[in-house]
């Protein structure tokens, strides 16, 4: 007789302050510690924790800037699309600060920029090694009659330890659907996410993005 065994522990925490009209802190921590005797259920733990700076003047709205540091703790590893198991486990820092500024009704400028200090490991048998990385984007938005945007985006994303670097271009059409939601169809032609914690290098096509704010 076998007895299966499974614990799940989950906590999920969301939070903002507003310092002034143009600008707020926001904070979000979500945590899973699971153990199990069942072979094919994996113990692991996760954790994230995130802290963000909004910033948009309230005197002059068309600049928005977002700066956050994420702290991202993943034991389970990630998941490696067309297979059953997991890939990727990490320990990862990222710093990343994104802008965007309205040059009129019609277009929008933006840009981001990212770094991950992180210890990764491939499985998980395998040690843990340096593995940082830094991204850069700038991109522009034109925006059509009755809700519709053009998104064109052009990418740099270089792996400092294994000293790679890729450019790549994205292009995306949105539909806004009030306004509190957009649906995004596009096509990424790199290999990489705007995503640093993203350490299995599968993005290139087509991809559904929705976007919902409150």
């Amino acid at each position: 007789l076998h007895v299966r065994s499974r614990r799940q522990r989950q906590m999920c925490i969301r939070d903002r302050y507003t310092i002034s009209p143009d600008a707020r802190l926001i904070f979000a921590f979500n945590a899973t510690d699971t153990r199990t005797n069942d072979n094919v259920a994996l113990d692991g733990e996760f954790a994230e924790v995130s802290l963000g700076y909004a910033y948009r003047p309230t005197e002059n709205d068309r600049l928005n800037v977002l700066a956050r540091y994420r702290y991202l703790y993943d034991m389970y590893g990630q998941q490696v699309d067309n297979t059953d198991k997991n890939g990727p486990r990490q320990r990862s820092h990222v710093f990343s600060i994104d802008a965007s500024y309205d040059l009129d009704e019609r277009w929008t400028v933006g840009g981001k920029f990212g770094y991950r200090s992180s210890n990764t490991s491939a499985n998980a048998t395998s040690p843990f090694e340096k593995n940082d990385a830094m991204l850069t984007a700038v991109s522009m938005r034109y925006h059509l009659v009755h809700n519709w945007d053009m998104l064109f985006e052009v990418r740099n994303f270089k792996t400092i330890q294994a000293g790679t670097s890729e450019t790549a271009a994205l292009a995306a059409a949105y539909r806004h659907f009030g306004s509190n939601v957009k649906v995004g169809l596009g096509y990424n032609f790199g290999n990489f996410s705007d995503d640093l914690t993203d350490l299995v290098y599968d993005d290139k096509g087509v991809f559904l993005n929705l976007v919902a704010k409150f």
